[in-house]
């Protein structure tokens, strides 16, 4: 972040918002691509296909360690809009703290999130476990409309040009076959190049571009669509059972009315898991900048950019509120609910009685399965109908798979195009940064290889690629998403899963949250997926899966199959904590040093990093790394030892 000056304000500059007015036959996707710096030219270093998250965190690291690189993407939406995938850890907050902006200025168009939190539910409302883990590190639930707009003209003011409406093909016809010979073979096409690229071609609603682009190499980051990937394979699918997902929106009522002593914690800003045998749902809580035109949500996000490179500092910066108002913005708290459900589990055959659709009757008839879901809902949030795009319900099946060929000559692919797993613990973001980041560092390397050693260098990414996204990263997260589901089939199983994961993916959690290198997104984070990718992680599921998975349809496990899981739960926890000291206590509210539950016990310890308490003027929470409330702008008082 450039601070060649510090000032403390920035006049409001209604750029975008007089140019609608000035050209009101201009599209949404013609006033997003005025803000490219350069014009289309037919030729570029990169092409990024897709303008997600993934892609653009790939094209925005990618041009911060080779600034020289000309880099463009291509979105075929007309603008950034509503998706799935909402939730962020520390992966991601670490990743744009280091290559974007730092968390109080993203906090005054996200909401705040601080950790995780697991509910274990039964048919009968009988029981409710918890478990929870949080204070490590802040992070954000992102407004997927507002997040990818953002981080378009952020790319945009560092020289990358962002094209939206224009869909994307290719032609691979000149490209060698990637898995011939190891990946090594390549064919020239006429142009003095070491390796050649597969040829991008263009389709522009607007028809203000041309029709292909010549590119050294290109990033395939087309999501579910799989623009590239699909040219060398179907979707692998993983044998044994899959999950489907069921979600919709809601505007929270009263939380101080949600029972806090059954469902623990439930008020705090973390990602929320109702977990229940066939399945599980989350609950997070956005701040919708649905209803705010573009025009004036590109001015907003103009000056905040603006304030960033003049040096403003983030406690300067006008709050949440009083941006809404400045620039015609309006706001308000939604919470995303769904639930991705096992699909070995049998549901009757009519489920009229539920609703219209597939995506209403499905997630009702969960709804209505469990008790103590049923009554968080009906007495706590209201169903926004209609919402997004005039859909109240949304469906998408066969969530876990991989594409067979990720790389290949002149070519990496990102993110869902990759493959995906399953919602849980947000791997979509936060476990996709590490293929985003990685691919951005082989592709500096590829291109800025000498040429006598940039065919090798070729090579040797798209294999580097291949093992990490295809061998390593999507199977690791699928049997990771194997032993929580598992863990959801018996209250004892869900009691003494967490906290065995916990211990083995988190092994020097204190060093590692306390030191200096969550400055910058590293190797060891990419490698480290959520702990999916620890090979002590992957021995212990295997262990337990070994034990008790199979296509049950969350069908309770026998008392044998539990006493062998809760035997290895033990010895595990046990031989981690003995080794590696961490302070439990303080990342868990019912855990103790050991990672023994502690009756009565309800809160953190004290010495977590974060901590995070309403505003009280505005209700929004507020972290303690800040003394004003980035929404209202209100100042928050906090004891001295919150002050980390």
């Amino acid at each position: 972040m450039s601070r060649t000056k510090k000032i403390t304000t920035m006049n409001p500059i209604r750029h975008f918002t007089e140019l609608q007015r000035q050209h009101p036959e201009f599209t949404e996707s013609q006033l997003l691509n005025s803000n490219n710096k350069t014009t289309f030219t037919g030729k570029a270093d990169v092409v990024v296909a897709g303008g997600g998250i993934l892609g653009l965190c790939y094209a925005i690291h990618l041009k911060n360690i080779s600034p020289d690189l000309k880099i463009e993407v291509f979105e075929k939406s007309p603008s950034p809009c509503q998706k799935i995938g909402e939730s962020t850890l520390s992966p991601f907050s670490t990743f744009t703290t280091g290559d974007i902006l730092p968390h109080n200025y993203l906090l005054r168009l996200f909401a705040l999130k601080d950790g995780l939190q697991f509910y274990c539910v039964d048919q009968e409302g009988r029981e409710v476990t918890a478990h929870d883990i949080g204070g490590l590190d802040i992070s954000y639930q992102l407004d997927r409309r507002m997040s990818e707009l953002f981080m378009t003209m952020w790319a945009q003011s560092l020289g990358i040009n962002v094209y939206h409406g224009v869909s994307i093909d290719f032609d691979v016809s000149t490209v060698a076959d990637p898995l011939a010979d190891s990946l090594s073979k390549v064919n020239l096409n006429a142009e003095p190049r070491p390796f050649s690229a597969p040829k991008v071609l263009l389709k522009d609603s607007s028809n203000t571009i041309g029709t292909t682009v010549d590119a050294r190499l290109v990033c395939d980051a087309s999501g579910f669509s799989r623009r590239l990937t699909s040219k060398f394979g179907g979707r692998e699918k993983f044998s044994g059972w899959n999950t489907d997902s069921y979600w919709t929106y809601f505007r929270p009522k009263d939380d101080s009315k949600v029972d806090d002593e059954r469902l623990l914690g439930w008020n705090y800003p973390a990602t929320k898991h109702l977990c229940f045998p066939e399945g599980w749902g989350w609950f997070i809580g956005l701040i919708s900048w649905h209803h705010a035109p573009l025009a004036n949500l590109m001015d907003m996000c103009a000056h905040l950019i603006k304030s960033a490179e003049a040096g403003v500092p983030a406690d300067d910066l006008p709050s949440t509120r009083s941006l809404s108002e400045t620039f015609g913005c309006p706001f308000e708290r939604i919470t995303s609910i769904g639930w991705a459900v096992r699909d070995d589990f049998k549901l009757p055959a009519d489920l009229s009685a539920y609703g219209s659709g597939e995506g209403e009757q499905k997630f009702n008839f969960f709804k209505k399965r469990y008790p103590d879901i049923d009554k968080l809902l009906n007495e706590n949030y209201e169903l926004l109908p209609s919402y997004y795009e005039s859909r109240t319900y949304f469906v998408k099946k066969g969530l876990s798979y991989r594409s067979p060929v990720v790389a290949g000559e002149g070519w990496l692919a990102v993110g869902n195009t990759a493959g995906f797993t399953n919602p849980l613990i947000s791997p979509g973001i936060n476990a996709g940064i590490a293929g985003s980041w990685r691919a951005a560092n082989l592709t500096a390397a590829v291109l800025t290889a000498p040429v006598e050693d940039a065919k090798a260098a070729m090579t040797a990414a798209a294999k580097d690629h291949q093992e990490f996204m295809h061998d390593f990263a999507v199977p690791r997260l699928y049997k990771h998403n194997l032993l929580w589901y598992n863990s959801f089939r018996d209250h004892r199983l869900f009691e003494a899963g967490p906290r065995t994961l916990w211990s083995v993916t988190f092994e020097e959690v204190d060093d590692h949250y306390y030191g200096d290198e969550r400055a910058k997104y590293t190797e060891a984070d990419a490698r480290w997926m959520l702990g999916s990718g620890l090979d002590s992680f992957q021995d212990l599921a295997a262990e337990i899966l070994d034990v008790l998975d199979g296509n049950n349809g969350g069908a309770p496990p026998s008392e044998e199959e539990v006493q062998k899981v809760l035997a290895i739960s033990t010895r595990t926890v046990q031989e981690r904590t003995g080794r590696w000291r961490n302070q439990w206590g303080r990342w868990l509210r019912q855990y103790d040093e050991n990672l023994q539950k502690v009756p009565g016990k309800k809160a953190r310890n004290s010495g977590f990093l974060v901590e995070a308490k309403p505003c009280e003027n505005c209700n929004y929470f507020v972290h303690n790394r800040t003394n004003m409330c980035p929404v209202c702008g209100d100042k928050v008082e906090w004891e001295a030892e919150a002050m980390m």
